[in-house]
């Protein structure tokens, strides 16, 4: 039953990225930065030397400034990891900056230090187009664009090692139903190759940032994070009738916003004497009542923008199912 699950939904894999056609970088459109970031730094002073020292700590500050803009547009799990790479933009970090003020400046005498805190706005194309060429995010935000990444847990199939062992069949069907309302899809097998499997899991769980990052790294505006799970809920003695119920929970993050734009929780329970296709018609049925609820909020997203967006913070609460 394992191998006959695994192959219908590799097959319906491969046939939606047949479908939906190769990744195209050609229309990146432009990634915005926070508009304003903050700095700060102290510096010794040598040699009573204040003014040296004051330029000093105004480039430190304004390194440390975007320092923290990239964290912020990549997370602190890939910040972290591209720490040699992004030397190179760090160093001349000034050449980023589009213009900064003094917040706040101090010459402490007796410590003999040098003491700013800077507000700064950065041009968001140069800062782009370097990570870009470093090759920490493939480029700019595309617009209308999704990704979908779900972690299925099925009751027909043994628990599977690793998120990118299988294609689930929700994330399958869910993905099917967006293609055949026009709206382009990133290929799993090209996410795979540019996002962690540590990223994905914390998006999964609710971690803004973290989505944010998926969203950055493939060029998707918008991200779908979320769980789904099968089980079966009854068997008829006598016709041998299995009741298998599916449920799917998602998450609709704006890359742009870092706030969700849409979140749902569908499910449906299908009889069949066979379990395996009473489970692929419970996820296709929910997927399809979770497509029809969704596209609307994507196109009103793409037409105005978020109007009300969830209070962005660090953390958002786990998603159910999510400790599967």
């Amino acid at each position: 039953m394992n191998t006959t699950r695994y192959f219908l939904s590799l097959l319906v894999g491969l046939l939606l990225l047949i479908a939906g056609g190769f990744f195209n970088a050609d229309v990146f459109a432009q990634q915005q930065l926070r508009d304003v970031y903050e700095g700060t730094a102290t510096v010794q002073v040598q040699g009573e030397n204040y003014v040296v020292a004051r330029k000093k700590a105004v480039n430190q500050a304004l390194k440390n400034g975007l320092e923290e803009a990239l964290k912020e547009m990549m997370g602190e799990e890939d910040f972290e990891a591209s720490q040699r790479d992004l030397r190179k933009i760090l160093r001349r970090a000034s050449g980023y900056v589009k213009s900064y003020r003094f917040a706040e400046a101090r010459d402490d005498q007796f410590d003999k230090t040098s003491e700013v805190r800077l507000e700064m706005r950065f041009f968001s194309s140069a800062v782009n187009q370097a990570l870009a060429g470093l090759g920490v995010i493939t480029g700019p935000v595309s617009e209308n664009k999704l990704v979908v990444l779900i972690k299925e847990t099925s009751f027909t199939s043994a628990p599977l090692t690793s998120f990118w062992d299988i294609f689930p069949i929700s994330e399958t069907q869910l993905v099917k139903n967006m293609m055949e309302e026009g709206i382009e899809v990133i290929g799993r097998e090209q996410v795979r190759e540019m996002v962690s499997e540590s990223t994905v899991l914390k998006a999964i769980k609710g971690d803004l940032r973290s989505a944010r990052s998926i969203g950055l790294k493939t060029g998707a505006d918008i991200v779908i994070v979320g769980t789904a799970l099968s089980s079966l809920r009854g068997k008829s003695a006598e016709k041998d009738i299995k009741t298998v119920q599916a449920n799917i929970n998602v998450k609709v993050v704006s890359t742009l916003e870092s706030s969700l734009i849409a979140a749902k929780t569908d499910f449906s329970t299908i009889k069949h004497e066979h379990a395996l296709q009473a489970e692929l018609e419970a996820f296709d049925i929910a997927s399809k009542k979770l497509a029809d609820f969704l596209i609307p909020s994507f196109h009103r997203y793409w037409e105005k923008g978020v109007e009300a967006p969830v209070k962005k913070v660090p953390e958002a609460p786990p998603l159910s199912m999510s400790d599967m």
